[in-house]
């Protein structure tokens, strides 16, 4: 099953060496992390989209460092993102997979890369599987009632993605049914200038089934997933460095891919056909610019993005995929920028902020037979975000950060839709930091934020499975967070209890029209959802950690639990690194939820437990960086782990290769 390893391991053998000659110090890995400290002391400042300063109070913060990503040996950024206290990860019936912070909506998170969001506008997100891990140095998630920075829909947590700008690393793997993960990055000084180069490919035949049993309808026999094939192509680079007073960076991201998603296999074809798509084309490209500018007592922040999305979906008959029912080719375009200028006022400091952003969406939809493509509708959204936040400090004991702002949206093409009336809604917060005693912190915050429906959900009918409904109306989100964190010789202890509820709520309901069971988006009841994150990490010898991460949640909305959002998620992890090799074990607990079935019922999502386990054998320092050979095991056991119905995760994985990441040598392993 693995003689292709060597193959394709030898494809990276040139970026190895190259990475080697560049290779730095990284980082240690951070579980959980106090209100006011950055995400990773060696990220840039000018790649975090709200970064921390003396003063200012931030709501609840999870992350890794490169160390961290290394150790967990993640394919894609949702790889990474699993096991976060609060984040949960699911991949939808159209194969993108997106995140969640504390059960909100996958809209109600957003996604930033180097300061500059990264959703694609129509729809309000981005697929996480497919952006690669290769390329990032560091990434953390903020919950709760984020900065101003953020702007409109960022109303349960945001993704905040940093780029590598020191160092180097590269890593080849293989595994069943030509799985192939190749990445490699390095930001090396020329001149003044720091200069960054990644690129990364991801590749596989099919996904592993782990029980046959739950996948009763379109999965044929044998072990590999129908219709999950991938291949995905990343390229990234960025130049920064300063200008006098201005410090700059500026970065280019391209993403090429195509694929199939599988098919909903709880659903007989007969009664209630699956999804049989394909992306035969996926390409995202992204530009940003950002600075920062010393005026003395003042900093002005600035960063503009520009963004190119398109893809075609066809829609098969039958899972066979021979015969094409319809395509839908998407053009998209976004263009924005933020400024944010900060300045003393007093004992106080005062930061403004404006956002604005234009994203533009052009669709033609194609029916088989005849196959003539039918008009191309034009929308667009118009999204706009100001207001200004106050740190002030009190009695030297404390801090508070108090923000007060406005969101817009309007959306001056409609298609063949009905027109939209403007929306705007009001957003406030505060966050209240207190130093209870030495390595003790207590936060306290919470506030309102505002979620605008994509055009997609206003209009999207994704080829005849949804029933539009342009009534749809603004979510607002209430937040309150506490959380205690205790840093002590060698422990680290967060626990972070949680309420949010919802107005508004967007939901789905299944609607029957003309014999057809459709879906559609609507305005339920008010949702809420009360819970609570705890992370602990334990230095028990020097080269031994245990991790426990984990998060309670209840979320009902109109008296209902609301869909696929478990009860609970908890991980426990063993990490150790005598210097012979470095191990990490993973024990992953997922608790039942609620789901739909393909006629509206009710259906109970089983909970599942889930093991991992990761492994890196030094090899030899080349160039003052370690080689090691490589080991990952996803799901051990092959349990059956359900986030939807008829969508299970893959079953038991074994990924083995080579990589090359800066690391302290021992003597016997330098060569030359």
């Amino acid at each position: 099953m693995f003689i292709a390893i060597p193959n394709q391991i030898k494809r990276l053998a040139p970026a190895l060496l190259l990475a080697s000659a560049l290779a730095g110090p990284t980082g240690a890995q951070v579980v959980a992390s106090p209100a006011a400290s950055p995400a990773s002391p060696e990220d840039a400042f000018i790649t975090v989209t709200a970064p921390a300063r003396p003063g200012r109070v931030a709501t609840p913060l999870v992350g890794l460092t490169s160390k961290a990503l290394l150790d967990r040996q993640p394919r894609s950024i949702a790889d990474a993102l699993r096991g976060l206290p609060g984040v949960s990860i699911r991949t939808n019936s159209r194969g993108e997979t997106s995140p969640r912070v504390r059960g909100g909506e996958e809209r109600q998170t957003l996604v930033f890369l180097d300061g500059a969001p990264l959703a694609v506008p129509w729809d309000g997100r981005v697929d996480l599987g497919l952006l690669p891990a290769g390329i990032i140095g560091s990434l953390s998630v903020r919950k709760g009632a984020g900065a101003i920075e953020y702007g409109a829909n960022a109303v349960a947590g945001v993704v905040d993605l940093q780029t590598r700008t020191s160092g180097a690393v590269a890593q080849a793997q293989a595994g069943p049914h030509g799985l192939a993960n190749l990445s490699a990055a390095a930001a090396v000084p020329v001149g003044s200038l720091t200069v960054t180069v990644a690129a990364a490919h991801q590749a596989q035949d099919a996904l592993v089934v782990a029980q046959a049993s739950a996948l009763p309808f379109t999965q044929p026999d044998g072990d590999r997933r129908l219709n999950t094939d991938l291949s995905a192509t990343s390229l990234f680079g960025a130049v920064g460095g300063a200008a006098g007073a201005v410090e700059w960076r500026a970065s280019l991201l391209h993403i090429d891919a195509r694929r199939g998603i599988a098919p909903e296999s709880d659903r007989d074809p007969a009664v209630a056909a699956p999804r049989f798509w394909r992306y035969p084309d996926w390409r995202l490209t992204q530009a940003q610019v950002a600075a920062e500018a010393d005026l003395g007592a003042a900093t002005l922040r600035g960063v503009a993005w520009r963004q190119w999305f398109d893809q075609r979906i066809d829609a098969y008959r039958d899972a066979s995929y021979t015969t094409r029912q319809g395509r839908e080719a998407n053009d998209d375009d976004m263009t924005g920028g933020r400024v944010t200028l900060t300045h003393p006022a007093g004992p106080a400091v005062l930061r403004w902020s404006l956002s604005g952003q234009r994203g533009g969406h052009r669709q033609t939809d194609t029916a088989f037979p005849p196959g003539t493509p039918g008009p191309t509708l034009r929308f667009e959204q118009l999204l706009a975000s100001g207001g200004v936040e106050a740190d002030v400090p009190i009695a030297g004991v404390a801090a508070l950060t108090l923000g007060l702002g406005l969101d817009r949206a309007t959306y001056p093409l409609t298609g063949d839709k009905a027109a939209q009336p403007a929306r705007q809604a009001a957003t406030f917060s505060a966050a209240l930091n207190a130093q209870l005693a030495t390595g003790l912190d207590l936060t306290v915050s919470g506030g309102r934020r505002n979620r605008f429906a994509s055009a997609r959900e206003l209009f999207g009918e994704a080829l005849g499975r949804f029933l539009p409904n342009p009534a749809l109306a603004p979510e607002q989100v209430w937040l309150a967070d506490a959380e205690l964190a205790w840093r002590g010789d060698g422990v680290r202890l967060s626990v972070n209890p949680y309420w949010a509820r919802t107005l508004g709520s967007i939901g789905q309901r299944v609607v029957r029209v003309d014999g057809r069971n459709l879906r559609q988006r609507f305005n339920q009841g008010p949702a809420t959802g009360i819970g609570a994150d705890i992370a602990a990490q334990v230095s028990v010898a020097s080269r031994l950690t245990l991790e426990l991460t984990g998060t309670l949640l209840r979320a009902r909305a109109g008296g209902q639990p609301q869909l696929q959002r478990p009860s609970h998620e908890a991980m426990f992890a063993i990490d150790w690194d005598p210097g012979a090799f470095d191990m990490r074990a993973e024990v992953r607990r997922i608790g039942p939820a609620r789901d739909l079935d393909s006629s509206g019922a009710m259906a109970r999502l089983p909970p599942a437990t889930e093991i991992n386990w990761r492994a890196r054998v030094p090899l030899a320092c080349v160039g003052g960086a370690r080689v090691s050979a490589t080991a990952a095991i996803d799901n051990l056991t092959n349990a059956v782990v359900l986030p939807q119905l008829g969508l299970p995760l893959p079953g038991r994985t074994l990924r083995l290769g080579l990589m090359l990441a800066p690391s302290p040598c021992r003597t016997s392993e330098r060569q030359g």
